[in-house]
């Protein structure tokens, strides 16, 4: 629970301010003196954290009211760059309190880009975080509740250390990212790093929406969920992730896994299993659409555990010729499958249809479009009942007769475009219905990470880090199309599978 100074609680009706920083003044100072109502405007130039004292260490507490939140962010059209130790030994910023905005800032260099203790309400929105040391933004903090937060237009790329994105919540429901917002960030490139997921939210974390998200070139998967502990479940949609080296989407439960695009994983496209002493429960992957990926479409572990129960499967398209569409490590269990249209071997007899050849049951799968063709099996193909009402494009669904995999065919070409690592457009801010690995992969499993938290941000200059081994729509830059393709063809390589490969476990 966050306890406001009582300054805020019984603050004045002083007017708010607005406080111009440029180059020459001290914006960290400038921000500690902000009360609830103003606004730091900050101008181009590139402002270094450490202090005259040679120090490195930041901290900020930002106390402003749902009615006066306290706003730090870049002036309109102006590069600020907010540069931290170029050796890493502390975070940029450590910042926390209640109803708040850290916008505009390009970020760089330091140990974690943004490091968050306890909020509420609170808004990291357009920033470019880079060249960390170690994670491009954490809520990780033991005992910390983090609520009601957005995390907006992020652009996050070239981390070090364990090398996440996003590192969201604790491991054993230590900590909680609870009833917030992530959506339209740009993650990619973590691939040279221990761990670097791209959007992690931990166990216990729940109530929060991740979408429109576009990932790619990670080390582990592009986004894990994991369970709630019996708290709200959370909500993956309508994110696109390609070229992992892990999983593309992997999971635990209480969670709503819907109108994903997934290409190229380096293991499996989608993977649930049990982790942190929760089993696969209320958990819904719908709507989704994998193409090519090392070991499978999609794996699904521990079906057939007591505790599994709320499990629906349905209206997938899933192309992996060659290795599997559909891989159970156990029994089905209580798990419903319906619809699932699917290229590959399938352990799954129910809930099924075959698929034709890729290249014409989509577009343009060589140029990275994922939507229909016009005589494709998908259309028209899906079981109705499971309430998604948008397709990936944020367009209506057909009620009576829903299409497999992410999209919703309305005219012969896509209407918004083949997949590029620019953002698509959803209308604005559109409404969204708000570990012990006992298998016999060898995949390497991100749920082992103990992340004992011995960052440095009480300036005592030891090492940052883990132990362990609107709509956002703004131009950013992105990788070419061509680079695309040619990561999207790697993908389709066909690769041979035998009942022994089954047996033994994942292909890498």
């Amino acid at each position: 629970m966050i306890i406001a100074p009582l300054a805020v609680l019984f603050s004045s009706s002083a007017a708010a301010t607005t406080i111009e920083v440029w180059p020459s003044d001290d914006l960290f100072s400038a921000a500690e003196s902000a009360t609830a109502g103003d606004e730091i405007i900050v101008h181009e130039g590139t402002y270094s954290t450490q202090s005259s004292s040679g120090s490195w260490f930041r901290e900020l507490e930002l106390w402003g009211t749902a009615e006066a939140p306290i706003v730090v962010r870049a002036a309109d059209g102006e590069a600020v760059v907010l540069e931290g130790d170029p050796a890493g030994s502390q975070n940029i910023i450590n910042i926390s309190g209640a109803h708040y905005t850290w916008a505009g800032f390009e970020m760089v260099y330091g140990s974690h880009g943004v490091r968050v203790a306890e909020s509420t309400g609170a808004v990291f929105e357009d920033l470019h975080i880079h060249d960390t040391a170690d994670v491009g933004i954490s809520m990780n903090r033991v005992g910390n509740t983090y609520s009601d937060i957005t995390i907006r237009g992020l652009h996050i790329h070239d981390t070090g250390g364990t090398g996440e994105c996003m590192y969201l919540g604790c491991n054993d429901d230590g900590c909680q990212v609870m009833d917030s917002l992530i959506e339209y960030n740009y993650c990619h490139d973590t691939v040279g790093t221990s761990q670097g997921d791209g959007i992690e939210l931990k166990t216990g974390s729940s109530g929060t929406t991740i979408r429109h998200n576009v990932i790619h070139d990670t080390n582990y998967p592009g986004i894990i969920t994991y369970g709630t502990r019996g708290r709200s479940p959370n909500i993956v949609e309508g994110n696109v992730v390609w070229n992992t080296e892990d999983n593309g989407i992997q999971a635990v439960g209480e969670v709503v896994l819907r109108n994903n695009l997934v290409l190229n994983a380096g293991a499996y496209g989608i993977y649930a299993k049990a982790s942190q002493g929760q089993v696969p429960e209320d958990l819904d992957i719908l709507h989704n659409t994998v193409v090519g990926a090392g070991s499978g479409c999609m794996r699904l572990n521990d079906l057939d555990d007591p505790g599994a129960v709320d499990i629906r499967v349905a209206n997938n398209a899933l192309f992996c010729e060659g290795t599997a569409a559909i891989y159970l490590g156990g029994g089905v269990g209580e798990a419903v499958f319906s619809s699932n249209g699917i290229v590959g071997l399938s352990h799954s007899d129910a809930g099924i249809f075959l698929l034709g050849a890729v290249e014409d049951e989509l577009v343009d799968p060589g140029g990275v479009d994922l939507y229909p063709s016009e005589a494709s099996s998908l259309v028209d193909a899906g079981t109705t009942g499971f309430d998604v009402d948008q397709d990936y494009n944020c367009r209506a669904r057909t009620d009576d007769a829903p299409d497999v995999g992410a999209y919703e065919w309305s005219t012969p070409d896509n209407p918004d475009g083949p997949v590029t690592a620019a953002f698509k457009d959803c209308g604005g801010d559109s409404d969204a219905d708000t570990d012990t690995d006992t298998d016999t992969d060898t995949d390497t499993d991100p749920d082992t990470d103990t992340d004992t938290d011995t960052d440095a941000d009480t300036d005592t200059g030891g090492s940052d880090g883990k132990s362990s081994s609107g709509c956002g729509c703004s131009a950013r830059t992105a990788p070419s199309g061509t680079a695309l393709v040619v990561l999207f063809l790697i993908g389709l390589i066909r690769r041979s599978w035998n009942d022994s490969s089954v047996v033994a476990g994942p292909l890498r």
